[in-house]
């Protein structure tokens, strides 16, 4: 007695299964937390290290390498990614997919301490932070008509930003628009000369003037007051005061050799527009490990709780919020869910006609639906748009092994027999194709299970996800849709009426017809077979022909002009090239708002920022507002811009990345500069940059030891001295309205534009007398590079450039495989990174995915058929249902990219279905005496109707996905095509190749099983 029997005879124990089976999903549902993305294992390390005023070439030898070739032994690092800038230094470790990342940061931070006695001792500390890199989540600008931007940011600081940071799930927050106040200490060298005073005698002034220490306590008789000594200064007059010399009486101060001044905490600068209004721009990270949906709905709660308090004239501007696309995207597909299962009810009406028929394949959808969050809750997988992406699909297919079961049932019942015997023998001849047909379609993405990289990480949810919805509903089947059948379906009183008698004559002559089209086509087999290979042959060509890319290209709803503009330029500069792209935004009809961000900061990125209307209220996607601003930029003379529509999870500056790695960065640059004139004949890219560009005016100070020594000055204080009047060094720090600024000490202005002011200058020597630094030092100009950047430990040169209209990232790549080789000398090689190298890795490893697929179902089927031959048959029509949906694929224009790949392996398991239900039932007819031709067509004609049923309501399941809107729409649409055209194209054919397989297979088992007969004759003597 199996458990259809079982359940046929206990309905009480069949309904009680299935509500175990939903109230257990009822429960996980409620625990199960909603995400955009699913969450996944980090597999990157970055460690930051300040090293403030240091040159570029001083931070790479002193700090970068150094730390390289420290942490180089640590096994499971896949990549060193590292950029020297000026007073900074990051390096990015991407390990090995399937290494335990937290493991190895705690030997990275071994390492990077055990490197800290070969670093200098005035960086600050190392910081090895685990994560992808915080995700921008959301921008939110502040404007007030009656401030300048330095007091905007002033009042964010004090009373807005590190509430935000506060936030859980918030991981920092980034400023842009204007710098920090400070305290700046103009000093005029000449003053200073006359006074005989140095900067080291500045400096000490200042610092010992400015404390505040504890000046003990007055005990009484009950208790003790502490004393503060007011000595820390608030003010720039109380700054200007400061005593630095007392020579005989004469007192000499701060504002007699300078100007103590309310300034700028930083020399870079930022200005940003938001819709054309000055104003101050906050960039919102999410931290790598928290729900960005929960993190963003807490900050927006905060922006709306201060919003009234803001200061008369203070606004807050939204800019960019990757929330809404998000939840957008989730609400879509809630919606396709909603549209799915109509769509697959109204299939099973039609094919059915009846109500109480229809009833019972419907009462799975939600049984299984709902038990599948149970099944993702014990899993550990969240509500995400790639999990309700599987809860889509799975619509379709969780109704089939109902509808098989249902089917053959029916039949019994149709030739006569009670509903309950009917429902007894039509349950146990189709438990052994419904087991097999589950633990195929699950056995499919095992493969996905065992792979350890970026597109397995991202789709294991959805492949388990799918998977568990299938078992529940093959368990279903076989336990609640029998007893169903049992009590619902009635004994047959004669002819069908109404609707129901014209589906039954359709299906007949269906069934007819099919069966004398199949009866001809196995007297003309080797056509079949000739027409097989001829459209195998073709597909694969056809793929070959078909664009790769990581993710399709969505419409997230804004667009991102990268502006590119020489090193060096000044801030006006800049910001006049973004204020030209951000008029001709702000023509297009579906921009909402655009915000302009210029910096001359070497690590900034210069760029307009044009958020679209609503996906409603605008006719234009992202990438064809993107292709009018790029049409329009080409008309400014001079202007090197260009729009692009970014990607989830791609670079929000550069489509295209990639490394050069060679011996010397003058080499790197003279390649870097000659690839950049090659690249820019083809077609494909724009906007070809390369981060290796000596063309940052820099000058190099070279001390004379042999004079120093003789004079006796110290070359630290040499050092200090420039750091000091050049770089502007911190000395101190000061608070103003309880928060606290830094204190720099710097040259006058006037004097920082000319090498000539190195003449005014004096440094002490050990007597304390002045020395003119221009006796001590030289200096030469030297064009030097902003960013030194190593790829594995080489030195490394980071080309970036943006598509063309038209182009993808699949096409542009493989262009530059064949290309990049023949360019580039022979000591030079070249690096794939970001989204390039993601494509890279999934495509090899989705081919191994689909291979192993393949091997996984074709063993599974082996041994359910106990035999090597019937898994051969039922998996012929795979190949030709995967080329239909390439053919699908390409007649939209699509990708081949991580959603389409798993379409395809989806399909696999989805074709051989229909092969099972032939073949097994075939079997079973010839072991019942049929003859093989008879059994066959029998087999197929019978099976034609459950085949029919399945496919309609799979197809009909995914149809939303083809049609769906919005956020992600790309990625639905792409996936919905390759399973609709593949799963239409793997029907017809599993109904006309599996037959013509099955025959020919049969002849060679009569052959197999007479070579056997021989064999054992021979052993036994005979």
């Amino acid at each position: 007695m199996n458990i259809s029997e079982i359940c046929i005879k206990r309905p009480v124990l069949a309904l009680v299964l299935s509500l175990v089976l939903v109230v257990v999903g009822i429960m996980g549902f409620n625990d199960l937390n909603t995400r955009f993305f699913p969450k996944f294992e980090q597999n990157v390390i970055n460690i930051s290290t300040a090293y403030p005023s240091a040159s570029a070439k001083l931070v790479e030898s002193s700090i970068t390498t150094p730390l390289e070739e420290g942490i180089s032994g640590v096994q499971g690092i896949d990549t060193i990614i590292s950029q020297s800038f000026q007073g900074e230094s990051d390096i990015k470790l991407t390990l090995d997919y399937g290494v335990n990342v937290y493991e190895v940061a705690n030997q990275i931070r071994d390492k990077v301490e055990q490197a800290r006695v070969q670093l200098p001792t005035n960086i600050n500390a190392p910081v090895v932070q685990v994560g992808w890199g915080n995700m921008e989540l959301m921008d939110v600008g502040f404007t007030a008509p009656n401030e300048n931007p330095k007091a905007i940011r002033d009042y964010l600081e004090r009373n807005v930003i590190d509430q935000i940071e506060q936030i859980p799930g918030i991981a920092d927050v980034e400023v842009a628009g204007a710098n920090q106040y400070a305290m700046r200490i103009w000093l005029d060298p000449q003053k200073m000369a006359a006074r005989g005073l140095s900067v080291n005698d500045v400096q000490m002034a200042i610092q010992n003037s400015n404390v505040e220490l504890p000046a003990g306590e007055i005990k009484g008789s009950s208790i003790n007051y502490p004393i503060t000594a007011e000595t820390k200064l608030n003010t720039a007059d109380q700054f200007n005061n400061i005593i630095v010399k007392n020579d005989n009486g004469q007192v000499i101060r701060i504002k007699d050799i300078g100007q103590a001044q309310l300034d700028d905490d930083s020399a870079d600068q930022s200005i940003v527009t938001l819709d054309g209004q000055p104003g101050v721009l906050l960039s919102i990270n999410n931290a790598t490990d928290a729900n960005p949906l929960d993190a963003a709905k807490n900050v927006n709660h905060f922006l709306n709780q201060i919003r009234p308090h803001l200061p008369n004239g203070m606004k807050i501007v939204p800019s960019f919020d990757i929330s809404a696309y998000m939840h957008g995207s989730i609400h879509e597909v809630y919606i396709s869910i909603g549209i799915a299962i109509l769509c697959v009810i109204l299939v099973i009406f039609l094919f059915l006609g009846r109500l109480r028929t229809v009833a019972i394949p419907i009462a799975t959808i939600p049984v299984c639906l709902i038990a599948s969050f149970g099944a993702m809750y014990l899993l550990g997988f969240s509500i995400n748009v790639i999990t309700l992406l599987a809860l889509v699909l799975s619509i379709g297919l969780v109704v089939d092994d109902a509808i098989v079961m249902l089917e053959n049932i029916y039949r019994h019942i149709e030739n006569g027999e009670k509903p309950l015997i009917a429902a007894i023998k039509g349950s146990k001849e189709i438990t052994f194709p419904v087991i097999a047909m589950t633990i195929t379609l699950a056995a499919v993405y095992a493969p996905i299970g065992l792979m350890q990289n970026q597109a397995a990480n991202i789709f294991r949810s959805f492949a388990f996800t799918l998977a568990g919805a299938v078992l529940i509903s093959g368990f279903v089947a076989l336990s609640l849709s029998p007893m169903m059948c049992s009590r619902f379906l009635k004994a047959q009183g004669g002819e069908p009426k109404g609707y129901s008698r014209i589906i039954e004559t359709i299906y007949e002559r269906m069934a007819q017809g099919y069966q004398k089209i199949l009866a001809a086509i196995l007297n003309k087999r080797i056509l079949v077979v000739f027409a097989a290979v001829l459209i195998a042959v073709g597909g694969f060509f056809l793929a070959k022909n078909i664009p790769m890319a990581f993710v399709p290209q969505e419409d997230m709803g804004f667009v991102i002009a990268a502006v590119s503009t020489s090193s060096g330029s000044s801030i006006n500069t800049i910001n006049r090239g973004l204020e030209q792209v951000a008029s001709i935004f702000k023509q297009a009809p579906a921009v909402a708002s655009v915000v302009t961000v210029a910096d001359t900061n070497a690590k900034a990125f210069d760029s307009v920022f044009a958020m679209l209307k609503p996906f409603k209220d605008r006719k234009q996607s992202a990438s064809q507002v993107a292709d009018v601003i790029n049409q329009k930029i080409k008309q400014i003379p001079g202007l090197n811009a260009a729009a692009f529509a970014p990607s989830f999870g791609g670079s929000m500056q550069h489509q295209l990345e990639f490394y050069l790695m060679g011996d010397t960065y003058s080499d790197l640059y003279a390649v870097s500069q000659k690839l950049i004139n090659q690249l820019g004949n083809y077609p494909g890219l724009r906007v070809i940059q390369s981060n290796m560009r000596f063309d940052s005016q820099q000058y190099n100070m070279t001390v004379n030891r042999d004079i120093a020594g003789q004079l006796q000055a110290n070359i630290k204080d040499i050092d200090n001295t420039m750091a000091a009047l050049y770089g502007g060094s911190k000395i101190s720090t000061f608070d103003a309205n309880g928060k606290t600024y830094n204190v720099y000490l710097q040259a006058q202005e006037n004097d920082l534009h000319s090498l000539a002011s190195i003449n005014k200058f004096y440094v002490n020597n050990a007597q304390n007398k002045l020395i003119p630094l221009s006796n001590l030092i030289s200096i030469k100009p030297i064009l030097s590079q902003v960013v030194l950047p190593h790829y594995n430990h080489l030195r490394a040169a980071q080309m970036s450039a943006q598509l063309a209209p038209g182009y993808n990232l699949g096409t542009v790549v493989n262009y530059l495989q064949t290309e990049l080789p023949q360019l580039l000398p022979a000591n030079v090689k070249y690096a794939f990174t970001g989204q390039a190298h993601d494509l890279l890795t999934s495509n090899n490893s989705m081919g191994l995915i689909f291979l192993l697929a393949m091997v996984f179902i074709y063993l599974v089927l082996a041994a359910q058929f106990e035999s090597f031959i019937d898994p051969f048959i039922i998996l012929l029509a795979v190949p030709l249902s995967i080329v239909g949906a390439m053919a699908s694929l390409k007649l939209i224009g699509g990708t081949l990219n991580i959603y389409t790949d798993i379409g395809l392996v989806t399909l696999i398991g989805l074709v051989s279905k229909h092969g099972i239900l032939i073949t097994q039932f075939a079997n079973r007819l010839q072991k019942e005496g049929l003859a093989m031709r008879e059994a066959l067509l029998k087999a197929a004609s019978i099976r034609l109707r459950p085949i029919l049923m399945t496919t309609a309501a799979m197809v009909f399941g995914a149809l939303p996905l083809l049609f769906s809107s919005g956020g992600s729409a790309q990625s639905r649409h792409q996936i919905g095509i390759v399973i609709i055209g593949g799963l239409i194209f793997g029907t017809f054919f599993s109904l006309v190749v599996v037959p013509v397989a099955y025959s020919y297979a049969y002849k060679f088992k009569l052959f197999l099983k007479r070579f056997k007969t021989t064999d054992e004759m021979s052993l036994s003597g005979k």
